[in-house]
């Protein structure tokens, strides 16, 4: 009998399920808390808590994770260097920050490259490069290469890989090696992102392993790509950015798995996020366009899931005028936090008895994940605030005496998005240890969390909780309806929500509540609403408390599975490896005599035929040998492979360009 095993580690929980693969039957479950400087240890308990017996018989591990998508939420990675090829600093600097790129003046901008039809146009300044490197070495840990038109030629991106290789022994990937995306921002974004994200990855493989090996375990390995198909454990440590959506994608491949529902709206809440996703006949839709998370916009191929900043250690804080907000930042939670460091609460009961009302949130705490005494990049201040958490987690405040600043001047926010320390709030986690709904840690510490912001709103406590309820039922709402809009009018939301609609989507919760709790009033002469005849999915482990609600607000049925807690880790081990491989043939034209060949496109390569025939063999047989290489790469043992050939044929007239004796011409195969 052969079993396997599925992990999966998101912001606050590591799920584990054990699986029979041959008659596809979940054995066992089990669920323990994610410890972020030490994934290894969520990983441990969590596999402690499965049968011995069944683990001894595990032939395969899949992994799935959320550290990829909240890193980018969250705006957190490692210290990355983008270098463009051929491409207009002044128009990157322009759009770049809409794809999640930096300022222009942190980027190796290198003249030369090739040209629209893959010709070269002249060869890098390699002496700049080489300059530019020594100037940047110490400071980065990766590096990403994206050129103008390397999708048409990727030569210049490999010989400069291999150029920075050998000059700095730095890991390098290529723009080409992740996306065919013809936007060159799209695919400078997909590579710098998957440079950042290189040790984070990493660090969660070989936490796993290192669990796996303690246990007597020598599985192989693989792990779920954005798209919800697996890949191997080196394929992945190489391109983690195919991991960005890798516990979305699990998680609706184990909802449609655990409930067998064809047509709904999965809603997966977890610590960090809340992620949505239409299924349509039993399979969720793909992007078009490329993933976008957070800043980020990506040509990676994912499933089209829509990423709300709001899960159980969203972090709550007040405005000016005395409202809650919940999220996006993701904080510990304080009844966690009691719960390793017991002698917090005495400080957490000073702040409550103190009464003090402030413009920050004064309960927040932060600890330190990582040491950075000696790391030059980082500045004095950042490593004085990181030394004072060596002996513990440290209030906002009190961190701020001791390194001789205030709190508006505790500079914490990029040492928070590289990982170095963590911070501690009040979050609904907590609140749900107030009304019983979780009851995993210290429910004192929440209690006195609770009362500290309660006090800062002048409400009671039973208002708030009140009010952070029913925030996250409203933000889920107004998700759901927003990508149900999308896809029913992609032109009615294009250019994103408006206010007058975003005022409509509101009132209609608001009103539909007041209707559930008959609060609603006699004036009520308009009753706008909202509703869908798709099911709504639940998973995650908060979720129970929030979708019934939302679900009569929108005037539909719910289903919340048994196992829904560990819906990602059953997605995982239920996966296969999945690969499309495209190869693209263009003619070649000149304006003076017309058709002299043809171009072969693929991701890795470009030949010239003269005949189309030659052409479309060589097409099929490469984009054949490709995509089995791929798929070995990602794992796969069998290997199945379809071929399908589709011709987009145009007679257009194109112009003449004499600078370009071949130019691009508007026909295409």
């Amino acid at each position: 009998m052969k079993y396997g095993l599925g992990i999966d580690t998101g912001g606050t929980y590591t799920d584990a399920v054990i699986y029979d693969l041959e008659n596809s039957v979940l054995l066992a479950t089990a669920k323990s808390v994610t410890v972020k400087e030490n994934l290894e240890t969520g990983i441990n308990a969590s596999l402690d808590l499965l049968p011995p017996d069944m683990l001894e018989k595990v032939k395969l591990v899949a992994l799935s994770t959320t550290l990829a998508t909240n890193a980018c939420v969250e705006g957190r990675g490692s210290r990355a260097k983008l270098v463009m090829i051929g491409c207009d600093s002044d128009i990157v600097g322009k759009y770049g920050r809409e794809y999640g790129l930096p300022d222009a003046s942190e980027i190796i901008f290198l003249q030369g490259g090739h040209n629209q039809q893959g010709e070269v146009v002249s060869e890098p300044d390699w002496n700049c490069l080489k300059t530019r490197l020594a100037e940047c070495e110490s400071s980065t840990d990766a590096f990403a290469v994206v050129e103008l038109w390397g999708i048409k030629n990727p030569e210049f991106e490999k010989r400069i890989k291999e150029f920075i290789t050998i000059n700095t022994g730095k890991l390098t990937i290529c723009g080409h090696e992740l996306t065919g995306e013809v936007n060159s921002l799209k695919r400078a974004a997909s590579a710098l992102l998957n440079a950042q994200l290189i040790p984070l990855v990493n660090s969660f493989i070989n936490a796993v392993k290192a669990s796996l090996a303690s246990k007597g375990m020598n599985a192989l390995l693989v792990i779920v790509r954005g798209d919800g198909s697996l890949m191997s454990e080196e394929y992945a440590r190489e391109k983690p950015v195919e991991t960005m959506i890798s516990g979305p994608a699990a998680s609706v491949a184990g909802g449609i798995w655990l409930t067998g529902e064809k047509d709904c709206i999965i809603i997966d809440m977890g610590g960090t996020t809340s992620d949505l996703a239409i299924v349509e006949d039993g399979k969720p839709g793909l992007t078009l366009e490329g993933a976008n998370v957070g800043k980020w916009k990506t040509g990676i191929k994912s499933i089209a899931i829509d990423t709300l900043g709001l899960g159980g250690d969203s972090l709550i804080r007040h405005t000016a005028e005395g409202k809650p907000v919940i999220g996006p930042v993701r904080a510990a939670p304080l009844s966690w936090m009691v719960s390793r460091w017991p002698d917090i609460l005495r400080q957490i009961k000073v702040l409550y008895h103190s009464k003090k009302r402030h413009t920050i949130s004064l309960c927040e705490f932060f600890y330190l994940i990582r040491d950075i005494s000696n790391d030059p990049f980082y500045t004095e201040k950042e490593r004085k605030m990181a030394a004072g958490l060596k002996n513990g987690p440290r209030s906002i405040g009190d961190l701020a005496e001791a390194t001789g600043t205030s709190i508006y001047e505790n500079e914490t926010s990029r040492i928070e998005k590289l990982g170095i320390i963590m911070r501690c709030g009040l979050t609904p986690t907590d609140i749900m240890h107030l009304s019983g709904d979780f009851c995993e840690w210290s429910r004192e510490a929440a209690l006195y969390g609770a009362e500290i912001m309660a006090h800062q709103l002048d409400m009671s406590l039973e208002k708030l909780k009140h009010e952070v309820y029913e925030n996250m039922k409203e933000k889920l709402y107004i998700s759901i309806v927003r990508l149900l809009l999308e896809k029913d009018d992609r032109q009615l939301v294009k250019d994103g929500i408006s206010m007058q609609l975003y005022s409509l989507m509101v009132s209609s919760f608001h009103k539909a509540r007041n209707i559930q709790t008959g609060a609603g009033g006699k004036n009520d002469f308009m009753l706008c609403s909202f509703s869908t005849k798709a099911k709504l999915v639940g998973i995650g482990a908060p979720i129970h408390i929030f979708l019934p609600d939302v679900a009569r607000c929108l005037d539909t049925d719910y289903v919340i599975p048994e196992n829904a807690g560990v819906a990602n880790a059953v997605g995982a081990i239920t996966g296969n490896v999945s690969v499309e491989e495209t190869v693209v043939i263009r003619p070649r034209t000149i304006a003076a005599v017309g058709n002299i060949g043809y171009y072969c496109y693929s991701s890795v390569e470009r030949e010239k035929f003269t005949k189309y025939e030659d052409a479309v063999d060589w097409a099929k047989a490469h984009a054949e040998s490709s995509a089995c290489r791929i798929a070995k790469e990602r794992g796969a043992d069998a290997v199945e492979i379809l071929v399908d050939i589709f011709k987009n044929e145009a007679d257009i007239q194109s112009d003449y360009n004499k600078n370009d004796l071949e130019p691009e011409a508007s026909k295409t195969y």
